[in-house]
């Protein structure tokens, strides 16, 4: 039985490889061609995207450049496929979106389990869930980027050179965060090695419950300087979207965005 299931999933992969290649080369030669071919490649692509959607990718590298959509994702091959959507288009492509809020439709005061499998949508606001995430890094490297803008309209994005979070056994603890770079401030710089907390699993710090104060639920150090799951509002309160370093100020994000992308060595 279990030769059999090796078999089918070997020529699953290969199947995969194959797709993964065409699309690769039609787009890498549509603009080396005329305009006439690249309408006829570009209808050969949209042929194959379809099938792009149905095959588990290993990760949103192997997604179509410049097609960012909802892919199916296997990080672990002993694991169930899972729904992510891919960023294809911002900052190189290959980025899983892990958190997405921009309009406070999805209430992010959620409980433990809610964060570990994951709520809201991928087409809206959604959190991922910490499972997923850890499945994703903890096989391979992984790097962070967090984009946020206030309801001023300043945008800021920062960058992180690792990103690695533990088991729920390990409380899904921060395990890494490498070297930051962007121009949003790094308002995580206390985050690395916190062990995750919501409003019913108190695991910060610091003596207060930070998942409570903040109505939120975050990697929390001393209940400040970020908290991206926190209450959508247009003020300057902790208990709202914060990400100190953007204007050096608790005021409520409009947007953030966090996404992960595995590393190529």
């Amino acid at each position: 039985m279990k030769a059999s299931e090796d078999s089918t999933r070997s020529k699953l992969e290969e199947l995969k490889n194959q797709l993964i290649s065409k699309v690769e080369h039609i787009q890498q030669h549509q603009s080396n061609h005329s305009e006439t071919y690249q309408e006829a490649t570009q209808t050969e692509l949209m042929k194959l995207m379809p099938l792009m959607k149905l095959i588990p990718l290993r990760s949103c590298r192997q997604a179509p450049k410049n097609y960012s959509d909802k892919y199916m994702i296997t990080p672990d091959i002993n694991r169930h496929p899972f729904e992510v959507f891919c960023e294809q288009n911002k900052f190189d492509g290959g980025w899983t979106v892990i958190q997405h809020r921009f309009d406070g439709s999805v209430d992010f005061y959620r409980n433990w389990t809610e964060y570990r499998n994951g709520f809201g949508s991928l087409d809206g606001e959604f959190w991922l869930g910490l499972e997923h995430i850890y499945q994703m890094t903890k096989n391979r490297p992984h790097e962070l980027l967090v984009e946020v803008k206030d309801f001023q309209g300043n945008y800021g994005y920062a960058k992180y050179s690792e990103f690695e979070i533990g088991s729920e056994s390990e409380l899904y603890m921060l395990k890494k965060l490498g070297t930051y770079s962007g121009t949003a401030g790094d308002s995580m710089k206390h985050n690395a090695n916190q062990k995750f907390s919501t409003f019913d699993r108190d695991n910060d710090s610091d003596r207060n419950n930070c998942a409570k104060e903040r109505y939120g639920a975050w990697w929390y150090w001393g209940c400040t300087d970020s908290n991206l799951n926190g209450p959508y509002q247009n003020t300057e309160d902790l208990r709202s979207i914060t990400w100190y370093y953007l204007k050096g100020n608790y005021r409520g994000m409009s947007f953030s965005r966090m996404m992960i992308r595995d590393i190529i060595n």
